[in-house]
């Protein structure tokens, strides 16, 4: 594996693109950019879990799952990735990372 990977994020509920991730591995440093072309940005957990409880949040998120990945991840940087059909996903920087560093090929299925 070398020092920099770039993969391409898919969609947990349809399989559509909805991300390219690039890691670099020294010094770390992970960039994603949607199909559009422009950097997502990732939020803190403490301004995702505000926006948890006052119910502002896009899409229709599982309450239960995404509230565990918040205690999980308190203090880690957390995406927010859209798909073209609208469905959104929430992943944690590590959780990322560790799938782009640990599947095979292009593709990562981020289910």
């Amino acid at each position: 594996m070398g020092w920099t990977v770039r993969k391409q994020l898919l969609c947990p509920a349809c399989g559509d693109l909805v991300a390219e991730a690039i890691h670099r591995r020294f010094p770390a440093m992970l960039t994603v950019r949607a199909p559009a072309g422009y950097e997502v940005m990732p939020r803190r957990s403490a301004a995702l879990e505000r926006e948890l409880l006052a119910g502002e949040l896009p899409g229709d998120p599982d309450q239960a799952t995404l509230r565990q990945m918040l205690l999980r991840y308190h203090a880690d940087l957390i995406y927010e990735l859209t798909c073209p059909r609208g469905h959104v996903t929430y992943r944690a920087a590590p959780v990322v990372v560790q799938a782009v560093r640990n599947s095979p090929g292009a593709w990562v299925q981020l289910g």
